[in-house]
């Protein structure tokens, strides 16, 4: 699969130039919008744990289509996303992406378990490529919406884990 790094439609691999702008495509498990190990910027620190979640793939042509419940991880969170690490990425015919030639996002409906609470969101996969032996995926999950309430006990969550970074402050919040 390749991907635009500029407007991000995907495409098959036979395809060299993105059709909307004449950008160059790169391998998507390599995309630019992959942050590589060690590169990226945090300002929230990762959890001292991975945290549980559950995931359900909604087929943004028909939501009645939604996949088993899938089990993983939230590695690292922000204000705008998540990054899980899962065992699945694809079941049932439903690609968490969508399909590998379309620029479609599945709908994402999640729910991770906080130390405090659980909290359900719903957002889409900007990216995911395989871990090692391919066996794990790492996906970054942007988030769409979230019910206040969630928001709230999410957002008070992250600055848990900014003060004990020794940072007080978070961006400006865009409850969705």
């Amino acid at each position: 699969m390749k991907e635009c790094p500029a407007c991000g439609r995907t495409y098959s691999d036979f395809n060299r130039f993105c059709t909307t702008d004449g950008t160059k495509l790169a391998d998507a498990a390599k995309s630019a919008a992959v942050p590589e190990d060690g590169n990226e910027r945090r300002t929230i620190p990762p959890p001292p744990e991975p945290l549980p979640m559950r995931l359900t793939i909604i087929d943004q042509g028909d939501e009645g289509r939604r996949s088993r419940v899938i089990q993983g991880l939230v590695l690292d969170l922000g204000m705008q996303g998540l990054r899980i690490q899962t065992g699945t990425v694809e079941t049932g015919r439903l690609n968490i992406i969508r399909d590998h030639t379309i620029a479609f996002k599945n709908k994402l409906e999640m729910e991770i378990d906080l130390p405090s609470a659980t909290v359900s969101l719903t957002g889409f996969a900007a990216w995911y490529k395989p871990i090692g032996d391919g066996l794990s995926w790492t996906v970054g999950v942007y988030i769409r919406s979230m019910p206040a309430a969630d928001r709230e006990i999410y957002e008070r969550y992250l600055k848990e884990l900014a003060g004990n970074k020794g940072s007080d402050k978070l961006p400006a919040s865009s409850s969705a």
